[in-house]
């Protein structure tokens, strides 16, 4: 990327409110829908980055100068693509509408339209540093080389955040510009801090081999101690390990066994009753019927406090201001039943709450609430693997075209019906996490991996990797992987903190020796988010 700013004199004193119009493709490529996000995606960078109080201007009508002055903001952003060579070049200039002069121009190049987005969001650090005096902005947003995941084909409404800068942000000029009208207890963990992008993924530690295949993980202090337990689950056992700085040991007695006829489909870690002690939750197919227990470590023992709670349950990381658990039933001939109901728990009881008016026949797997709001909107990685965003009624707000998450394990109910060989089956697929915002954008954090569509009831993958991206108006744009592992990674969540230096995820990642998917063993795995 080349950021070069043109001669005329800069000013770090120019006032913090801005007016952006739409960009402008001047290139006979359809790269149209990729182009209509910019404008929202520099304005959700100058809010994060320097506080900006930022407009986006509507396109027809007046024209840019005209509507920005008639808005009495002072600067006015304005910018175009065009074909460089094989990539393109970005240009913005920025107006000083006081005096009708410049007050800037900035570039970048792109290799590729994927590039343009990730492109304009280091631009957008030359920007706030050139007009705002926002020292460290340039190395604050420099963009990973991970590409951006293409746009959804059809137009969608844009989610919360998006909305946020569409209009003026109320409040001084200099004072940093609100989020979403969501409380500050229910954003996502801060896992990144604020106007702060990761650049790399490493791998730094993992744990001695599992004769196990490892489904599904989860993290917290459950003993107490102040240093965390990692829980996974394989087939038809419960794993205990404990995190000593990067060094994963067992947690005696290190396994709980389940029947033969079980099948352990989840794991999540939640102090759901509020008394400090968070509880372990685990899902399992039993007897054809979806149950869950809760277990919990009472000096030194894991021992089973609740059983046999005829739910799927699941952690959603914000919704109405603080984490829920919410459930799915057994369907009457279907593996799930449609409906998904908040969930509560009590001195080991489990009751049913309010209905999300979500119909997932496929299952919630991974489901997690978008923090947006009252009335909340719902992301999961759906039947076809794609990253589908829902909002409060159900309905699909935009759908990634990439595959993610891919689902490793297959789940079984039932009899064969009629013309069929084998009974109804279900993949669970993997969780997308919540872990931070910027501005008006949610980091996201969830896994990847390659397949031939052709293979896909095979089950033949490669290419395995951690993704971090973001959701930027009306998309989800990745900004950041892992180098390929050399076994699948089954699942991915963070560690729990506050935005530390140097942000790390516990993995399971099944070993193989070849791409289809056998009887093999895993491990725990540390990756350093820097």
């Amino acid at each position: 990327m080349v950021a070069a700013p043109a001669p005329p004199a800069f000013s770090a004193g120019f006032p913090r409110q801005v007016a952006i119009a739409p960009f402008v493709s001047l290139t006979k490529e359809d790269i149209g829908s990729t182009v209509a996000v910019l404008p929202r995606l520099l304005a959700s960078r100058l809010m994060a980055l320097a506080g900006a109080d930022v407009l986006l201007l509507p396109s027809g009508g007046k024209t840019p100068e005209e509507a920005a002055r008639d808005a009495k903001y002072p600067l006015l952003i304005q910018g175009t693509v065009a074909k460089l060579g094989k990539g393109y070049s970005i240009d913005t200039t920025v107006t000083d509408l006081s005096t009708g002069g410049s007050a800037g121009a900035f570039f970048a190049a792109a290799a590729t339209e994927d590039d343009i987005i990730p492109q304009l969001g280091a631009l957008s650090g030359e920007i706030a540093e050139k007009l705002f005096g926002v020292q460290g902005a340039v190395r604050a947003v420099h963009p990973p080389s991970a590409p951006a995941v293409p746009q959804a084909a059809a137009p969608v409404s844009p989610p919360p955040g998006a909305a946020a800068v569409a209009a003026p942000v109320a409040g001084a000029a200099a004072a940093p510009a609100p989020a979403p009208a969501t409380p500050a207890a229910a954003r996502p963990p801060a896992l990144f801090s604020e106007g702060r992008m990761p650049t790399t993924i490493e791998r730094i530690a993992q744990s001695d081999p599992v004769g196990d295949v490892l489904y599904h993980v989860a993290v917290g202090d459950v003993d107490g101690d102040g240093v965390p337990e990692i829980i996974a689950t394989g087939e038809r056992n419960v794993w205990y390990y404990k995190l000593k700085g990067t060094e994963i040991v067992p947690y005696p007695p290190t396994r709980l066994g389940r029947s033969a006829s079980a099948q352990l489909l989840n794991v999540e870690i939640f102090d759901a009753d509020g008394d400090g002690k968070p509880e372990i939750f685990v899902t399992e197919l039993r007897s054809d019927r979806l149950y869950s227990f809760v277990l919990q470590n009472r000096n030194g023992v894991f021992e089973m406090v609740a059983s046999d709670i005829p739910s799927y349950i699941v952690l959603l990381s914000d919704l109405d201001g603080k984490p829920v658990l919410a459930g799915q039933r057994t369907g009457f001939q279907e593996i799930f039943q449609r409906g998904v109901n908040l969930l509560e728990y009590r001195a080991g009881k489990v009751t049913e709450g309010k209905d999300l008016k979500l119909a997932m026949e496929d299952g919630i797997f991974g489901l997690n609430a978008f923090p947006a709001g009252k009335d909340g909107k719902y992301m999961y990685v759906d039947v076809d693997e794609h990253l589908r965003l829902l909002d409060a009624s159900g309905k699909t707000v935009s759908k990634t075209k990439e595959y993610f998450a891919r689902g490793f394990q297959r789940v079984e109910r039932g009899q064969p019906s009629r013309g069929e060989v084998s009974p109804p089956q279900a993949w669970i697929r993997g969780r997308v996490v919540p872990i931070g915002r910027e501005g008006g954008d949610l980091w996201l954090l969830t896994r990847q991996a390659e397949g031939a569509e052709v293979m896909k009831q095979l089950r033949s993958f490669s290419n395995s990797k951690i993704v971090v991206g973001k959701y930027e108006g009306d998309s989800f744009n990745v900004r950041v992987t892992s180098p390929p592992s050399a076994g699948l990674i089954m699942d991915a969540v963070p560690l729990a903190g506050e935005g530390g230096a140097d942000p790390v995820v516990v993995a399971v990642v099944r070993e193989e020796t070849s791409g289809m998917m056998s009887e093999g063993r895993s491990r725990i795995v540390l990756y350093k988010f820097k």
